[in-house]
């Protein structure tokens, strides 16, 4: 994997792990508001989903640096 591409799939893992928490935090602060439905069924699977995807492509990321020191 090329350096550039090591750096871009970087900053995507941290973006989306940063997007599991606005959208907890914008999720809450539609409690509130007449959208509190959408706040199950859009905002938190979408921000599970973002960290969860986020995790596995930083412990990737994670592992092929510890692959190439040994």
């Amino acid at each position: 994997m090329s350096k550039n591409w090591r750096w871009l799939l970087w900053i995507v893992a941290l973006v989306l792990v940063a997007n599991f928490w606005v959208l907890m935090l914008y999720g809450d602060t539609l409690r509130s508001t007449n959208l509190f439905i959408v706040r199950g069924t859009v905002f938190y699977p979408v921000a599970y989903l973002n960290l969860i995807v986020g995790l596995i492509l930083l412990l990737r990321l994670i592992l092929d640096l510890f692959k190439k020191k040994v």
